[in-house]
């Protein structure tokens, strides 16, 4: 007996001895983890997390075990019921109870973005729980995980997948909400649509720190002026808040305020106010910092044609210019370089630079034809009265092909690097997203461009006779194995379809892509006649005209087509009209006769 107390009391002593040399290395290992950036949140302690977090979290103690489980199975109990509401204050409920555990975080954001949204009836319903997702991440879920790459890939998902893929039928509407909500952003005070590397630069350099922005007397000039003119400024606050609606609702505001506005649009002083205002929404509601999106446009932005190593601004409308951001960002975040998360990052990053390939060029187009043909890209949002719906159309931004083409290179080198298995079909789908890129510039007339990237090819792939050809007959050859896959009897349909296509983006003002869908066409037409020579019987039987024909028959079936939008084809014949009046003229006497066969037409 003596003897187990003796040992007992042993024991225990020894207990006490190393919890004090452990508590005694607390210092030391808290320093080690903010020098790697492996710091989380204390949400008893940090000031930044809402007081709600701490009674949960203490009261329960023991049983918080017991309550999570509860809290899952009620959560989810209520998302059946369709008691959507009561299931996320619940769902918050178990992310206070959690808040490192990210597998938490993401199934919650995803229940909210994928599983109630679904659930809703209409369009902005569905928009509301979508960004109740995202933020839920962004917001709070890295607030409590700064470094955790998870997190980031879920957030990303989101923007990518969710808001910039096609698989609800809501998905425009989710775009456009998000390119609405952006273009104040990206837009001076009484300016036109920016988005530049140079506007975004100058919200990078500029202070975050209102008191220091207020100690230049200039500013509190401006500042006093605008709170005269406008009775509806009481604080700085409102002030800033105003500024920025004051783009989209101007009519809400005194005529003084714009008299002001117009006085002094070239005022440094307003300029510097003004972008403090939007650097400090970018930060403090979307938690995009200037610098990185600064860092991120000089790495990924688009490449001007005139010389490729000069990075344009990427449109920050676009949800894959989101999806890249936080795909960047994660993977910064500390990780083993096998682990899932980070190749599911890498993925993301170079499928955002794909889609910034394939629908990186933004048209917001109103329904109610505007009164003036030519518009200031991104003024649409700005300009449009509320009751007029707007459309959102993407499509192909060539600008974007080498820096996508080059994402799948550099995710190949890293891997090849480290000795490990990249994602699954990444060197295929670089051959051919090069294929791609080559025939379109091809197409545009960016030869010298489109040569260099054939070299590179052959450089790359030495024993594939296929690239060691000319531009020319490179693009012939990619052209008949397309026009080889053709019935004949498809072939008429298919040019048609190509210049229809061509014609409607024409019409929204997708100049650059117009072009190559025409261009394509002629070179189908031409290489399929030239493919027959000898076969005039053939080419009657393919229903196949001169140029010139197809393209007059392709104008007046599209704008006699009643399942194509009015607003488009009303566009397309006011552009025609101005840019390319003989064509206008040949259309409108085809429609004439059309008419008068068919005057219900």
């Amino acid at each position: 007996m003596h003897k187990s107390y003796l040992t007992s009391l042993f024991l225990s002593l020894l207990a006490v001895a190393f919890l004090a040399v452990a508590a005694s290395r607390l210092e030391t290992i808290h320093a080690m983890r903010k020098e790697y950036k492996l710091q989380t949140v204390n949400p008893l302690k940090d000031r930044e997390v809402a007081s709600e977090l701490r009674l949960p979290l203490v009261a329960l103690s023991t049983f918080r075990s017991l309550a999570i489980d509860y809290l899952w199975i009620r959560a989810d109990n209520l998302k059946q019921e369709g008691q959507y509401f009561d299931a996320l204050h619940l769902a918050r409920m178990i992310c206070v109870l959690q808040p490192h555990l990210a597998a938490v975080w993401d199934f919650q954001a995803w229940n909210m973005a994928y599983n109630i949204s679904v659930a809703m009836p209409t369009p902005p319903e569905r928009w509301n729980w979508i960004q109740t997702g995202y933020k839920l991440l962004r917001d709070e879920g890295l607030v409590h995980n700064p470094q955790n790459a998870k997190i980031y890939h879920s957030l990303a998902w989101i923007f990518w997948h969710k808001i910039g893929g096609i698989s609800d039928d809501f998905h425009r509407y989710y775009k456009l909400q998000l390119a609405q909500e952006m273009t104040p952003l990206l837009v001076p005070l009484n300016g036109a649509f920016i988005n530049s590397s140079e506007d975004i630069a100058a919200m990078a350099q500029i202070t975050s720190d209102w008191n220091e922005l207020k100690s230049d007397p200039e500013i509190v000039k401006i500042v006093n002026k605008i709170k005269a003119a406008e009775p509806k400024f009481t604080s700085d606050e409102e002030l800033f808040a105003g500024l920025l609606d004051f783009r989209i609702n101007g009519t809400a505001y005194t005529p003084s305020l714009h008299q002001v506005i117009a006085d002094n649009q070239h005022n440094e002083a307003l300029k510097k106010l003004d972008t403090f205002i939007r650097a400090r929404i970018l930060r403090g509601e979307w938690k995009l910092e200037p610098q990185r999106m600064l860092e991120i446009n000089n790495k990924y932005g688009p490449v001007d044609y005139e010389d490729d190593t000069v990075h344009l601004s990427l449109d920050w409308r676009l949800p894959y210019t989101h999806a890249l951001y936080w795909g960047v960002r994660g993977l910064e975040c500390p990780q083993d370089i096998q682990n899932i998360n980070e190749l599911n990052l890498h993925r993301i990053v170079y499928h955002s630079l794909q889609d910034l390939y394939h629908y990186g060029h933004l048209q917001i187009l109103p329904f109610s034809l505007p009164s003036e043909l030519e518009r200031q890209s991104g003024r649409e949002v700005l300009d449009t009265p509320k009751d007029i719906q707007l459309m959102v159309f993407n499509s192909e931004d060539l600008r974007m092909f080498p820096i996508a083409y080059q994402a799948t290179l550099d995710i190949m080198k890293f891997y090849a690097h480290i000795g490990a298995k990249g994602p699954g079909g990444i060197k295929d789908g670089s051959a051919n997203l090069c294929e791609s890129g080559i025939r379109n510039l091809y197409l545009i007339g960016h030869r010298q461009l489109a040569q260099k990237y054939l070299v590179h090819l052959r450089e790359r792939y030495p024993d594939n006779k296929d690239y060691n050809v000319s531009l020319d007959n490179f693009v012939h050859a990619r052209m008949k194995e397309a026009i080889d896959a053709i019935h004949p009897k498809d072939a008429s349909d298919t040019i048609l379809n190509l210049l229809r296509d061509a014609y409607a983006r024409y019409a929204v003002g997708d100049d650059e892509n117009a072009s190559i869908k025409e261009n394509l066409a002629e070179s189908v037409l031409e290489v399929l006649k030239k493919e027959h020579p000898d076969e005039e019987d053939r080419i009657a039987r393919m229903k196949l005209r001169s140029f010139p024909e197809m393209r007059l028959l392709a104008l007046t079936e599209f704008l006699t087509d009643k399942q194509a939008n009015p607003v488009i084809r009303a566009s397309l014949l006011k552009r025609l009209e101005i840019d390319r009046p003989t064509l206008y003229n040949l259309v409108m006497a085809e429609l004439e006769k059309i008419n008068s066969r068919s005057p219900d037409l």
